[in-house]
């Protein structure tokens, strides 16, 4: 069985994934060995025997005829706190959009309790879609944004992340000082750093060039430059955006100008959308090793053109995918892939329609994306935009373990999509992508730690079974010491005369019952809990630190942890301002 701690792990079987744009590389009956959360080795299956005695094996795992695994999924453009209201709220374009909903979605994230839940359910949602890693845009605000990280911490997530920062054009409940706005921007990395957790990466993110001054996109980049951190914004989105930008700047020629003139383009930046950069501005990201993340579904809400994917790599543009919750209404980078396929199948479609004729050329097709080029998008792509590619994005020995277990064959004919004897591996990949969800994710791994199983996340249900035994042992130990002081006291009294043992045991022979006034003090019931006998305290110590031991094992085989959980988690404590 897989563990939930990085040991050593073995598995055989096939392995999908593109190291190379538009191609899949099939590695079939291939042993992965995974050791301390990197990829130790990679053999052909006949090396088994030879690979238990080197690594000191006890099992190898085997997968089934209809499993396969794949790389984790790179979300390049998430907004956290929009995942609330993801779905609704598509109605008017993008400036108003912001003013509508999303502000004030986001400013309620100050209420930290709400916070806690609300970011629990959405990194639950994104683990079960597959997607390991993700760059996330916080809230205004430093606490929830802290709250954030460290729900990501706790369920295992990979993730880049950044504290908005907004100093103008922006509600006057939802709004920071210049000042303000750098202090809490460094104290957020001072704070992620400070965790020494390496899958959580600390971000710069100014909202955008509507929102963000100069001299705070200026301050900004000063910090990203000392602390070594990545950047994310949004740029050239929509006309909206465009045309508020000119009105801001008339001096700057274009959202790339004054991003370059502020210092925040670099090879650690990704910019979203960019539906309206020219080649001029393309090849200036290139020439900066600053990424664009690729965000299919908002742009067609939002975007008022299409992204050129083909292009913009042509022109040396690193390129991810990214959902844009909740812009993009879906948090599955599964409908990102195919929206991106899509979105190319648009641009061909425009072109003909522009040239009046019938007949599609090859410069019509340039354009044209498939499921493979989605797919290397979603990994490779990704890891490339978020300066990762070292660690994830293919199989190869050296880098961390982010995979995906697909299972084409759970949920029968309840399940997305059905398979048949004679389809290859290789077309039930592409039915995987085309149709498939997250049903067919029968496990995720972040760093070679299997963080949900079925509807299980097991770090968090480590956690818990954790708490259960060592409250069980706090039991126990309690009626010890309750038992002791009472023996203590016991010993410490007087002997009782003839008379006085008498008298004793006269009233215990009268049985009474003691009564609690309806409105009883907790002090009252205090002193009538404490007449509760020692022995009792004990029995409960013991049958909770049983408790305690099955608690794993019984949050594991429950469906309490499903991923469409809507239960309140309990409230968490308030954080002082850092």
């Amino acid at each position: 069985t897989t563990m939930t701690t990085a040991g050593t792990l073995a598995f055989r079987g096939t392995f999908f994934h593109t190291p190379t744009y538009g191609q899949v590389e099939a590695l079939r009956d291939t042993v992965v060995v995974v050791q301390h959360g990197r990829i130790a080795r990679i053999a052909e299956g006949n090396k088994e025997i030879a690979l238990v005695h080197e690594f000191g094996l006890s099992e190898v795992r085997r997968l089934k005829d209809t499993q396969f695994f794949i790389p984790g999924f790179i979300d390049t453009h998430v907004h956290a706190p929009q995942y609330k209201f993801t779905g609704t709220g598509t109605d008017v374009p993008l400036m108003e959009w912001l003013k509508k909903y999303t502000f004030k979605a986001e400013g309620s994230y100050r209420d930290l309790d709400a916070a806690h839940h609300r970011y629990s359910l959405l990194l639950k949602r994104f683990l079960a879609n597959g997607t390991t890693t993700a760059m996330y845009y916080g809230s205004l605000h430093l606490e929830p944004t802290v709250v954030l990280v460290d729900a990501i911490e706790r369920l295992g997530q990979r993730a880049v992340v950044g504290k908005v920062n907004m100093d103008r054009h922006s509600p006057s409940d939802y709004i920071e000082s210049t000042s303000e706005g750098l202090r809490d921007a460094e104290a957020f990395i001072r704070y992620t750093l400070h965790k020494k957790c390496s899958r959580i990466q600390p971000c710069i993110t100014p909202r955008f060039i509507p929102t963000c001054t100069p001299e705070l996109m200026k301050g900004l980049a000063s910090l990203a430059r000392q602390y070594g951190t990545h950047i994310q914004s949004h740029i050239s989105e929509c006309c909206g955006e465009v045309n508020c930008v000119r009105e801001l700047h008339p001096e700057f020629a274009s959202d790339t100008a004054l991003f370059e003139q502020a210092g925040l383009l670099t090879p650690r930046t990704v910019m979203a959308h960019g539906t309206l950069l020219s080649d001029q501005d393309l090849r200036h990201l290139a020439s900066r090793g600053t990424a664009v993340s690729h965000c299919p579904l908002s742009n067609f809400f939002f975007g008022d053109a299409c992204f050129r994917v083909n292009h913009a790599l042509s022109l040396g543009v690193k390129v991810g995918l990214g959902t844009d919750v909740a812009g993009g209404i879906s948090p599955s980078m599964l409908t990102a892939q195919r929206m991106a396929v899509v979105n190319s199948r648009c641009l061909r479609a425009h072109k003909l329609a522009q040239s009046g004729g019938t007949t599609v050329t090859a410069d019509m097709e340039v354009d044209v994306l498939g499921w493979r080029e989605a797919l290397w998008l979603a990994t490779v792509g990704g890891a490339q935009a978020l300066d990762l590619s070292h660690a994830v994005g293919t199989f190869a020995e050296g880098k961390e373990f982010d995979a995906l277990l697909v299972d084409t064959g759970l949920g029968g004919t309840c399940g997305p999509f059905d398979v048949f004897p004679d389809e290859s591996d290789e077309q039930r990949l592409e039915k995987f992508l085309q149709l498939g969800d997250d049903r067919n994710l029968a496990e995720v791994f972040v760093q070679g730690v299997c963080v949900k199983r079925g509807h299980v996340f097991e770090r968090e249900a480590a956690a818990e079974g954790q708490r259960a035994v060592e409250a069980g042992k706090q039991g126990a130990g309690d009626a010890e010491a309750a038992a002791e002081e009472e023996e203590e006291r016991r010993m410490r009294a007087p002997t009782p005369t003839e008379p006085e043992a008498a008298l004793v045991d006269l009233k215990a022979a009268t049985p009474t019952v003691p009564s609690i006034a309806p409105a009883a003090s907790s002090a009252s019931i205090a002193q009538l809990a404490a007449t509760v006998p020692a022995a009792a305290g004990e029995e409960e110590g013991a049958e909770g630190g049983e408790e305690g031991q099955e608690g794993l094992q019984e949050l594991r085989a429950g469906e309490a942890e499903a991923v469409n959980a809507s239960e309140v988690e309990p409230p968490v404590t308030k954080r002082p301002r850092l």
